[in-house]
């Protein structure tokens, strides 16, 4: 059965918004509070404070057997897959271009880092809701993983919208596979017997990107 999630306010820390402000693309690198100027801080804090008027957070998650999904190698040693999609709708990102089109640049890249910041926490949210549902049927479960990433294609964001009623949620996928609004994400979830020693659970210790990649497992 579909499940369907609004929250009145979602909590972002200061520290969540900083990493995601990396010097010069380096997105192997994580900036920390005390490495950037008081004043940026400072206006950090007073975004954060306005954050929450600008985010309408909504999730959207079902648990499928996996007989009843593509084959993948994602799901090759799973019992059930959970896929869900979360977003933070569409007034923040709309805010992040007023500000960059009035030049307010400074302003435009950390509200957009706070965007970033908090749709990963509608994820988390709607991932520890998952992972309790697998503790309460005695089943293990993997970390979440997204498509365009750890080699999964991005085409098969097509999955996600085939198997949810995104538009209940107010996200649609674009030909070219983008979601909109784009502060929007989707993951799955593996759930089953033997999850933890799974191929796919242990992938990074093998992947040749190891050293660069910022979403390794390990």
């Amino acid at each position: 059965m579909v499940q369907r999630r609004t929250y009145e306010k979602i909590s972002v820390k200061k520290e969540d918004v900083i990493s995601y402000l990396q010097p010069n693309g380096n997105f192997t690198k994580k900036l920390r509070a005390k490495e950037i100027p008081k004043d940026l801080e400072s206006q950090i804090d007073q975004l954060l404070h306005i954050a929450n008027d600008f985010m309408s957070p909504k999730g959207i998650f079902q648990l499928f057997s996996v007989n009843d999904l593509p084959k993948r190698e994602c799901f090759a040693e799973t019992q059930q897959v959970a896929l869900a999609i979360v977003t933070i709708g569409v007034k923040l990102p709309s805010e992040v271009n007023r500000l960059m089109s009035e030049g307010k640049y400074v302003d435009g890249v950390i509200f957009d880092a706070i965007g970033s910041a908090g749709v990963e926490k509608v994820a988390d949210l709607v991932n520890l809701e998952i992972t309790k549902i697998a503790e309460k049927q005695d089943l293990s479960f993997s970390s979440r993983y997204s498509p365009g990433y750890c080699q999964w294609s991005v085409n098969d964001q097509r999955i996600f919208f085939s198997h949810l009623p995104a538009d209940d949620i107010g996200v649609t996928l674009s030909d070219g596979y983008m979601m909109q609004p784009i502060k929007s994400v989707s993951f799955a979830i593996n759930l089953g017997t033997n999850i933890k020693k799974s191929k796919w659970e242990t992938r990074c210790k093998n992947c040749e990107d190891r050293g660069q990649c910022t979403y390794r497992l390990s």
